[in-house]
């Protein structure tokens, strides 16, 4: 019978809540630890879709990436997402940075998607690096907006590249750590203007593919985890869509 603190304990042993960044919020954070789970639901996000398909489908445990508790709560109403686990008998763990930073976690995945070689974590652990077959950098954004399904933003787009940093999400303040282990482009979800005028500066391309694009395709990955660890449990996989649209 598996329960609430030991999914927590799977996930701690290969994604150290412990290793989270000190701005995050990962862990055990809506219910019992005590409660059984006969059926969890993976996803990104915590939205209301996710928790009516949760219920749905008679689970007892979401496993998040991004927290359900994020910053200071001054109140919660019936339209809070944690406030709705809770009043299903919902219990929620998120992982976020500590899932980001975990060998085979996020970054690793996006890195692999983007069929870099010689995957391996920087010195701070805080992201992935790796070799490129791609000639230029728009070659290479160009392979991840195949890869992902996206649209891409980058700089530098002629740049020849080799190594290549890798953070998934908003990963943009790692861009010059990256260039100074010897990256010729850094591949992340989003960044902000100056930052891109940053690297180019320092002469590193900067590739953007979007938050919720670099970090979906790490849900089925965790979902499979988890599903091979605790065999008698149901997993099931969040139905997910980016809220950016494009018009």
């Amino acid at each position: 019978m598996a329960r609430v603190s030991d999914f927590y304990s799977y996930i701690d042993s290969f994604a150290p809540f412990s290793s989270q960044e000190e701005w995050d919020n990962s862990g055990f954070l809506v219910g019992e630890a005590d409660r059984e789970v006969t059926a969890v639901t993976v996803c990104l996000d915590v939205t209301e879709e996710v928790i009516r398909q949760a219920a749905d489908n008679g689970c007892e445990l979401i496993v998040s990436h991004h927290p359900v508790i994020f910053n200071a709560q001054k109140s919660i109403t019936d339209r809070n997402p944690a406030y709705l686990c809770a009043r299903l008998g919902i219990s929620v763990i998120s992982a976020h940075t500590c899932y980001d930073f975990a060998f085979g976690g996020v970054s690793d995945i996006l890195a692999e998607a983007a069929g870099l070689k010689n995957i391996r974590k920087s010195v701070s652990g805080e992201f992935t690096l790796g070799e490129t077959d791609c000639e230029t950098a728009e070659e290479l954004a160009k392979k991840v907006k195949s890869a992902l399904g996206c649209e891409i933003q980058l700089c530098l787009k002629g740049k020849n590249v080799n190594t290549v940093g890798v953070c998934g999400g908003a990963g943009s303040d790692f861009v010059l750590d990256a260039r100074n282990e010897g990256a010729d482009a850094f591949l992340t979800g989003e960044a902000k203007h100056h930052e891109f005028l940053d690297a180019v500066q320092n002469g590193i391309s900067l590739i953007c593919a979007g938050h919720f694009e670099t970090e979906i395709i790490s849900v089925m990955p965790l979902a499979k985890r988890l599903q091979e660890h605790f065999g008698t449990v149901k997993v099931f996989t969040a139905r997910e869509k980016s809220p950016i649209e494009h018009i």
